[in-house]
This record gives C-alpha cells, sequence and structure tokens, in this order.
C-alpha cells in the first residue's frame, strides 16, 4: 500500500514537472522618440498586435505551441510619424521552446536592443 501511493505521488510530481509551456517571454521597451503602432512578435500562434507610447514598457508572451523546429524569433512595427515599417531577426529558440527565461527588447531611436536573461543554469 505504501509503496502504491509512493509511486502515484511520483507519477504525479513528473507528469506536473514535464508539462512545459512552449511560449516566449519578453520585456519590451519603447525608449524612442515616437510611439509605435502595430507589434508583433513572431512566432506566435495567437495573433496579438500591440502599441507602444513613447516611454513605456510591456510585458509581451507568445504562444509559440504550433512550433515544431528551430528558429530565430522576428519583431515587426510600424512608426506612424514616418510611416516606416521595422523588420528585424533575432534570437533563437529550439523546437519551439524559448532557451532563455527572458529576452529584454529595448527599441531605440535607430536601433533596437536585445539583452537574454538565463535565471536557470542546468
Amino acid at each position: 500500500m505504501e509503496k502504491t501511493r509512493l509511486i502515484a505521488a511520483l507519477l504525479i510530481i513528473t507528469i506536473i514537472f514535464s508539462c512545459n509551456h512552449n511560449e516566449g517571454n519578453f520585456m519590451i521597451s519603447n525608449e524612442s522618440d515616437f510611439d509605435i503602432d502595430s507589434l508583433r512578435i513572431f512566432p506566435d500562434s495567437e495573433v496579438k498586435v500591440l502599441s507602444l507610447k513613447k516611454n513605456e514598457s510591456v510585458n509581451y508572451k507568445t504562444l509559440m505551441n504550433l512550433v515544431k523546429s528551430d528558429g530565430s524569433y522576428r519583431i515587426l512595427f510600424n512608426v506612424p510619424k514616418t510611416n516606416k515599417t521595422v523588420f528585424q531577426k533575432f534570437g533563437y529558440f529550439s523546437n519551439g521552446y524559448q532557451t532563455e527565461d527572458i529576452i529584454n527588447i529595448k527599441i531605440m531611436n535607430d536601433t533596437i536592443l536585445f539583452d537574454s536573461e538565463f535565471k536557470h543554469l542546468y
């Protein structure tokens, strides 16, 4: 009886810890002199579009459950002030899973800075 309970408990713990969420986690900061419109990060099986005012930051999550390969992320947004579309590839994911805990994205006037945070060293 005790052995059965122990096996059941270990099985439940294994199931709980094996359930990984394959989502991308990003902190996006607009540190430019302009507002940003129609911002998207790919891949994302949900269609989420957001706008950021100057000096605004937001936590952005992407759902990557349909991605089964390796690749790089892509960010796309519009600058209404100049009617310019900005597109940039960055980072890396493996089999639809983000390797970093969070990717910080700082949008500046003439560049985009990316900084990866690893909180767990495996």
